[in-house]
């Protein structure tokens, strides 16, 4: 039986922000737990669960993150926040769609290809500053 992860954390995924850090891997690891469950066909039995720990959670996590931003001076912190605005939009949106569908595919690539590109592009951004104004948090 195969255990694949559907996204692997990597080192270079890290910002060196450790709390911002660990709840990425959280994050991904909770991605992770919906691909084993899609995989297995056991995905709508737990759909509806993940689809509320992904929102509270990534709530919880934007509020850190732009806590983080604000203390630290961030001069693009409108946009980023706005990035985190539309991604509880869309996640809403899909969300709507797959309690109808039960088919937790395409909400799988959306947060895989969104995640990675806003840790390791947008999230780099504010890290970066972070990290050469403090080193690190």
């Amino acid at each position: 039986m195969k255990h694949n992860l559907y996204i692997i954390w990597k080192s270079d995924n890290e910002l060196g922000i450790p709390v911002v850090d660990e709840q990425h891997r959280a994050i991904i690891s909770v991605i992770n737990t919906l691909h084993y469950f899609t995989i297995h066909n056991m995905g709508k039995e737990v759909l509806e669960s993940i689809l509320i720990t992904l929102k509270e959670y990534t709530k919880y996590h934007f509020m850190l993150e732009e806590n983080v931003m604000e203390m630290e001076g961030y001069p693009d912190f409108d946009h980023h926040q706005k990035l985190h605005n539309q991604l509880a939009i869309k996640m809403k949106q899909i969300s709507s769609k797959i309690k109808i569908e039960h088919d937790p595919g395409e909400l799988l690539k959306f947060l895989r290809d969104w995640w990675l590109n806003h840790i390791c592009v947008e999230d780099r951004k504010y890290a970066e500053f972070i990290n050469n104004k403090t080193g690190g948090v």
